[in-house]
């Protein structure tokens, strides 16, 4: 989802680029070609090098840099989903790989800062400024650590949405058997049907999220009904 609208703004905003003199198409085999990228339609991408015109198969591309200012013409279909998909895979791969990198990060921060200043414990006024500046330090990986956690929890929160979209278009399908003492049987069992939130968000979120909840809608219904009916 989040690839597709990337592109697709791309698409619309890329007349605005400026200082700059061509595109460039990878393709799987490791092969970039600089060029204008005229349009993208029916699974071809059409490229303009100057003195020729050339076509290639979208599924043979590894991914596409738009810098020159012009207007894309994008065609929905399978040849272009499959290329959407195959960037957002693109990004998760990238996303975890920055997970790793900051985990490391974070993780040797931890030992340095534990070493230097828990010798000096308690510190005197003089050294406050220090360790304020040891703080911020650390917080910097810390939030990009959340941000990059955030963006992958994202598109699995968003898959288990799609998981559930699907259940409940094949929910409806049930067959049954001729028969006397025959009975049918739907298509998706019914432990199969729904992903349910508890499995995909950790324990203590979850009881979090649902007990706050429910203190909330508690004293909202509380509160409204204990109060005078002219206050409500």
């Amino acid at each position: 989802m989040k690839a597709r609208m990337f592109l697709v703004v791309l698409f619309l905003m890329v007349t605005l680029a400026m200082n700059a003199n061509a595109d460039t198409v990878l393709m799987k085999d490791g092969t970039a070609i600089d060029g204008i990228i005229k349009r993208v339609a029916k699974g071809q991408v059409v490229v303009d090098l100057g003195k020729e015109t050339k076509v290639f198969d979208i599924l043979e591309i590894e991914s596409m840099d738009f810098t020159t200012p012009h207007l894309v013409d994008a065609v929905e279909g399978p040849a272009i989903d499959h290329f959407l998909k195959n960037v957002e895979a693109q990004e998760i791969v990238e996303n975890m790989q920055q997970l790793e990198k900051t985990e490391d990060e974070i993780e040797k921060l931890i030992v340095q800062i534990r070493g230097y200043w828990k010798t000096r414990e308690p510190i005197t006024s003089q050294e406050s400024a220090s360790w304020t500046t040891a703080k911020d330090t650390f917080r910097r990986p810390l939030g990009r650590y959340q941000e990059l956690l955030n963006d992958l929890y994202f598109h699995v929160l968003a898959k288990v949405d799609k998981y559930n979209v699907l259940m409940k278009a094949a929910s409806d399908i049930y067959i049954g058997v001729k028969g006397p003492f025959n009975v049918g049987s739907p298509l998706v069992p019914k432990e199969m049907r729904q992903l349910p939130l508890k499995k995909y968000v950790p324990g203590g979120w979850y009881a979090t999220i649902y007990y706050d909840g429910y203190n909330h809608g508690f004293d909202d219904a509380h509160n409204k009904y204990t109060m005078p009916e002219d206050q409500r």
